[in-house]
């Protein structure tokens, strides 16, 4: 059985649950947003069990974990008063420590492992030395270190986030998406607003595509997108647009560049990754950085990828072809 830890909103999940019970896999989805009320937690005998509406739940059952993307734990009682909290942190434990039983090898991924393989920057160091070509980049608050670096590259620079690049605001509908952006000269006349935050800029490469990546166990699925600027050349940010002008094509990588996909992944202990690269006008792979627990369900729809039949795999299931 593969215990699908998310929350009631994930399309992901509800795209692939349907494809794993039809190959022979058994599945149990536990929306972290919506557990608590039909939740009875249990330990006795140095054994935790879930008591899930009228199912027993142990922890030795569970042959397969998919960490998707589960959220804070909610219930009525959660009402924000110290009585509130506290119980939200004893049911957050008691969760937390069912899930400790399950053994590490058996998650896809342990959110250890996807934490351990999170840092932007730390990525661009592991990669570099396992021999990938990276962007030259500067970190900064320093607008005579910016200066040089953008004298360096000629003005072609650019600047994105460290972390999720979203900004939530009161209002939902407000929100802000913060996408890779060039940097232009104009935007160095007034840099007072740099010394407030730590700032990721990147050399601007020049793309005739960019690649996602896809890794589940040994498989590697890789798709070239294509979507052209006003000037006809490769977007810099793919995701603009809601990606609705991208052009997909499914590869083969080079050998080379799938050798050290693997070993890549392997160095964090990871089953699964989404890693975004990109081939330059000479022909050069260029990595950019790797999402532990990215999306891909989009590449099976838009790209006709497999990615699906990776996971019902690695779940178990035996060889099958799907309709």
């Amino acid at each position: 059985m593969v215990l699908v830890l998310t929350n009631s909103l994930d399309a992901t999940a509800t795209f692939l649950i349907p494809i794993l019970e039809d190959a022979g896999v058994g599945t149990l989805r536990l929306n972290t947003d919506e557990l608590v009320p039909r939740l009875i937690g249990t330990y006795k005998h140095s054994r935790p069990e879930l008591k899930l509406d009228n199912r027993v739940l142990q922890a030795d059952e569970i042959q397969h974990i998919w960490y998707r993307r589960p959220e804070r734990l909610t219930a009525s009682f959660f009402d924000g008063s110290p009585e509130g909290n506290y119980a939200r942190l004893e049911w957050t434990e008691f969760v937390e420590c069912f899930l400790a039983h399950i053994p590490i090898h058996k998650w896809m991924n342990h959110p250890a492992r996807n934490t351990g393989a999170s840092r932007k920057l730390e990525q661009l160091t592991i990669a570099s030395k396992l021999g990938f070509i990276i962007p030259d980049t500067l970190v900064t608050q320093d607008e005579v270190e910016l200066r040089k670096f953008f004298e360096r590259h000629s003005g072609k620079i650019i600047a994105k986030p460290m972390s999720t690049g979203y900004v939530e605001r009161p209002y939902e509908d407000c929100d802000t998406l913060i996408y890779t952006n060039q940097v232009a000269e104009s935007h160095l006349k007034d840099l007072s607003d740099l010394k407030n935050c730590p700032t990721l800029f990147q050399q601007f490469i020049r793309k005739s595509s960019d690649v996602r990546i896809t890794i589940v166990d040994n498989d590697v699925h890789a798709v070239e997108l294509y979507a052209a600027e006003s000037s006809g050349e490769q977007r810099c940010d793919i995701r603009r647009n809601n990606m609705e002008d991208v052009v997909y094509r499914p590869i083969t990588l080079p050998s080379a560049i799938e050798r050290k996909i693997l070993q890549f992944v392997r160095h964090y202990g990871l089953r699964f990754g989404a890693i975004d690269m990109a081939v330059t006008n000479d022909g050069e792979w260029i990595f950019f950085e790797i999402n532990p627990n990215g999306q891909w369900a989009w590449l099976d729809i838009a790209a006709g990828t497999s990615i699906s039949d990776s996971f019902a795999r690695s779940f178990g299931a035996p060889l099958f072809t799907r309709n």
